[in-house]
């Protein structure tokens, strides 16, 4: 009989936190059943393979990227009315807070599934590529308000929208692989520790200075 606190939703969970430590490649069954503290055989009553697994954890992926925006709807709504010191404000502390979200689990565990799936598997680059192009648009529908009152046509901002994407993304990679290599470097605080770490600042802000410098044309 399974174990009543053990459902789909915390083996997919599970699967994502020893991914992050080797790679969904050299993760196995016996990793995510070691992990939970149940036999190899119990997961068995959940999913009949690592392959049918897998399907369940590129739709979880799917469906919580779905919910990590750069901007709201209610967020452009607002943004508007800000005065120019205001909006300066906004798109720093913006910029801040999506970087962090990217610290806390499981968006962590996912950021770093996606990135190193997407070049092995059709369905996480497609995951990856509708995520990507919708923070894009985001980006592009925010540069617009934000530069309302200058002559920049769209094509303009649709290219530097393109630019700060790929940038910002950039940058973030290159922050998160730093604070995963604290881990790798420190193994007996374990996954979970990167959570409880103070964040680095000055890359931080680096990241909004970017994204400042390239919203306000």
């Amino acid at each position: 009989m399974p174990r009543p606190n053990i459902n789909q939703a915390r083996i997919i969970e599970s699967a994502l936190f020893c991914a992050f430590d080797k790679g969904m490649g050299e993760t196995s069954l016996g990793d995510i059943a070691n992990y939970l503290s149940i036999k190899k055989a119990s997961l068995y009553n959940y999913f009949s393979s690592k392959e049918e697994m897998l399907k369940s954890l590129y739709i979880y992926c799917s469906d919580f990227l779905t919910k990590v925006n750069f901007v709201t709807e209610e967020e452009l709504s607002k943004i508007d009315s800000l005065e120019e010191k205001s909006l300066e404000k906004f798109l720093k502390t913006h910029s801040l807070n999506f970087a962090k979200k990217h610290e806390i689990d499981p968006l962590f565990q996912i950021y770093t599934f996606i990135n190193s799936e997407k070049y092995f598997t059709k369905e996480v680059l497609d995951i990856y590529i509708n995520h990507y192009n919708k923070i894009e648009n985001q980006i592009f529908r925010l540069a617009k308000i934000v530069n309302k009152k200058s002559s920049v046509e769209n094509s303009i901002l649709k290219k530097e929208s393109k630019y700060l994407c790929a940038g910002f993304f950039q940058l973030l990679d290159n922050y998160l692989s730093n604070r995963k290599e604290i881990i790798r470097q420190n193994p007996e605080s374990g996954v979970g520790a990167l959570f409880v770490l103070p964040s680095d600042d000055k890359a931080l802000q680096e990241l909004a200075k970017f994204t400042t410098k390239i919203l306000t044309i």
